[in-house]
């Protein structure tokens, strides 16, 4: 009897060791359920806020006045991180991990110059050239005539092939500062392809001036007087052309047709 006993309290007491410890295994569980319940939670959070910049509308509402909102240096600090991030990331081709990041800049300071423009060239690496060009649109109401940003929207009208909204642009910016020779060489090119020789004869001079070999501007030049019917000056010009590149087949071509023309 004393053995049955001594048996039957081993047997409560594994029994009651092993209700424990399973019982203390479900409460764990349990817990790390519900605190993994609430970092998801709070993530969730954060990307519905995020969200509240919505990338995809092209008008932002950028014309009511900006919000002076002073920026502590910590939130300043972290749009800094942030910036070198969405680069390397863009860099990388991560357009959606970049966009990700920019929104999350963009809810700390929405009129963030840097973000924007970051914004606006992944889009133009999408070949999204709208998108892109509602930002630059965007950001002239809020920075005033910003030449980085002219810039940008000026071959960005360039890339969507908008030539006559670009050769404005660029037009704008070169009267601001005529010693651009990208501006210049824009100015030159663009006014070239709409057919334009007068003006871009005019730029091509310019862009000359500091960059006399420049054998493309050389060989635009001789065109250009030679749609004007100065044929002369444009035998000139591919002389010229073929003294820096004697084999030079097109300006070697072209001395012969003229050549013949004038006789």
């Amino acid at each position: 009897m004393d053995i049955f006993i001594k048996f039957e309290i081993i047997i409560f007491f594994l029994s009651f060791g092993y209700i424990a410890y399973f019982g203390f295994q479900k409460i764990h569980r349990a817990y790390f359920k519900v605190k993994k319940a609430i970092h998801k939670e709070d993530i969730s959070a954060t990307k519905t806020a995020l969200n509240k910049v919505d990338l995809n509308t092209k008008e932002k509402n950028y014309k009511q006045n900006p919000e002076n909102k002073k920026l502590t240096s910590e939130e300043k600090e972290h749009i800094s991180e942030l910036l070198k991030r969405v680069r390397i990331n863009s860099t990388k081709g991560y357009f959606d991990t970049a966009k990700a990041l920019i929104v999350e800049g963009l809810s700390i300071d929405k009129f963030n110059k840097d973000l924007n423009l970051e914004l606006a060239l992944i889009y133009e690496k999408e070949k999204k050239y709208e998108n892109a060009e509602y930002i630059y649109k965007d950001l002239l109401e809020t920075q005033g005539d910003d030449m980085e940003i002219l810039k940008k929207m000026a071959y960005n009208y360039a890339l969507e092939n908008k030539l006559e909204l670009a050769m404005e642009t660029y037009e704008k910016i070169h009267k601001k500062d005529i010693t651009d020779d990208k501006v210049i060489d824009m100015l030159a090119e663009i006014s070239y392809s709409i057919g334009d020789y007068e003006k871009s004869l005019k730029y091509i001079n310019l862009f000359l001036k500091d960059n006399p070999r420049d054998i493309n501007k050389l060989t635009m030049k001789a065109f250009c007087l030679e749609n004007d019917g100065h044929f002369k000056d444009a035998y000139s010009v591919h002389r010229r052309i073929v003294e820096l590149q004697p084999y030079n087949t097109i300006s070697n071509q072209k001395l012969k047709d003229l050549e013949e023309y004038m006789q």
